[in-house]
């Protein structure tokens, strides 16, 4: 079987927040936040826009932008999963079963999953397997935060590097071996490191920069050489590494210390700061619009986050 990415899709807030929007008092400022994150802007949800609200759009444009030799209606949806550390509620329903409602996707199994900022990655694992063990067809997977609501705004060390968005992927089924689609993949975590980053019973993200920093590069690094590895490529072989967007000091540690070319990094955390889970659908689809994500191409994602968690994939598209 292949289980292969057909469409993707995105959603992201009006509001856009840009740097010099931070009040005096956080005693920050843009030059400060570019040199140190890259980051320059980010979207904020306004009251309307939660994260089931936000997923809903992204796996609607996933569906309008599929690749499928016929159209895919909802009722033929058999799966529906979302990554995401900020449901709509708070334990039950799941944004999946909000998402179900509203595309009126009656047949699907729906259930969200929270890994932090790998929630994508594992999610997308999670429905590949599950597609090949129940033989079912098509499957959208979303990553949807909406950070803003849970950030403490006098702490800058982390009220600066995040942002709200949604993003999807429309998965099929192909039933026969085609070389194409999610190839080898790793999932991990370190329950140690919990104290790292996470979130606060009175729902505040904390973070330990210095020990995120030192996490992800070190992760980022082993998760490539392993899938390199696995799939007996080179580096060459890939077309483009597609990182979860946390801080730009990350990608160039790790591209330094994997020896390839920055340039196979792809960034976009410039305009949309760390979108957590939705990070990663949300730069395969801009990739997807900016007309650079092409038939035949290699494609590595990683993504790391709390918990502490780590995932990578070689997707052929």
């Amino acid at each position: 079987m292949a289980i292969v990415i057909q469409g993707l899709g995105k959603a992201l807030p009006l509001k856009e927040m840009k740097n010099t929007d931070f009040p005096p008092e956080l005693d920050t400022s843009d030059e400060w936040i570019k040199s140190h994150t890259g980051i320059s802007s980010r979207r904020i949800a306004g009251a309307d826009e939660t994260s089931a609200s936000l997923a809903y759009q992204a796996c609607t444009e996933a569906l309008k932008n599929s690749k499928t030799s016929e159209p895919v209606t909802t009722d033929k949806i058999d799966l529906i999963i979302c990554g995401t550390a900020t449901p709509d509620f708070p334990g039950s329903p799941s944004n999946a079963c909000l998402i179900q409602n509203k595309l009126q996707a009656v047949h699907s199994v729906c259930f969200d999953l929270t890994a932090g900022c790998s929630g994508f990655i594992y999610a997308l694992d999670t429905a590949a397997s599950m597609m090949e063990r129940h033989h079912w067809r098509f499957a959208l997977v979303c990553g949807a935060e909406v950070l803003s609501r849970i950030m403490d705004w006098t702490d800058r060390s982390t009220c600066v590097l995040f942002g709200d968005g949604a993003g999807a992927a429309l998965l099929e089924n192909t039933f026969e071996p085609s070389g194409l689609g999610i190839g080898a993949t790793i999932l991990g975590a370190d329950g140690t490191g919990a104290d790292k980053l996470y979130i606060s019973p009175d729902r505040r993200v904390h973070m330990n920069g210095r020990a995120v920093y030192d996490f992800a590069v070190s992760h980022i690094t082993e998760t490539v050489k392993t899938l390199l590895a696995k799939e007996h490529l080179k580096a060459d072989d890939l077309d483009l590494i597609v990182c979860h967007q946390a801080n730009e000091r990350i990608l160039e540690a790790a591209s330094k210390r994997l020896k390839i070319d920055f340039g196979k990094f792809v960034r976009n955390l410039e305009n949309y700061g760390n979108t957590s889970a939705a990070s990663i659908p949300i730069t395969l689809t801009e990739l997807m619009e900016q007309g650079k994500l092409h038939e035949g191409m290699t494609i590595l994602i990683t993504g790391f986050g709390a918990g502490l968690t780590w995932g990578g994939a070689i997707i052929r598209f």
